[in-house]
């Protein structure tokens, strides 16, 4: 089960995502599937033990940090009955006092760049993250 696979599955199941935190993680099988694919993936390439299982942990834990808001999300929208967009659409006009403030001009340039917002994509910034995880391990995993 990849990165990918496990994303799919907290898509599907949100609340998986608050069940086990890494620092008291549940122990059982049917949750170490995802452990044993990463680090049977990894070894074999000379890692040190240490190094393997933060390798593991570290990709585990950037698909539930996304994950978690999935969840998150949507206890919000039932909680105050406003989509994403309309929750952000009321908040409008502190933004932009924020934003007219001038204690935050690198923030307010960006901002005022996008031309119909910025659309906050968790699938787009699990990629993102996914791919910069990857790519920066590469040296580590091969040496």
């Amino acid at each position: 089960m990849g990165a990918r696979t496990l994303w799919g599955l907290y898509r599907k199941h949100p609340w998986l995502a608050r069940i086990s935190p890494l620092t008291r993680p549940l122990l059982l099988p049917n949750l170490l599937v995802h452990g044993e694919w990463m680090l049977s993936a990894l070894d074999g390439h000379g890692l040190d033990p240490t190094t393997l299982f933060d390798i593991h942990v570290l990709l585990y834990s950037h698909v539930q940090g996304l994950a978690i808001h999935l969840e998150l999300e949507a206890d919000a929208e039932a909680a105050t009955g406003q989509s994403e967009d309309q929750w952000m659409d009321s908040r409008a006009p502190v933004l932009q006092e924020l934003v007219d403030s001038g204690r935050f001009p690198t923030f307010a340039k960006v901002v005022g760049s996008f031309e119909d917002g910025y659309d906050l994509r968790l699938d787009a910034l699990f990629d993102l993250g996914l791919g910069a995880l990857l790519d920066g391990l590469t040296p580590v995993v091969e040496g």
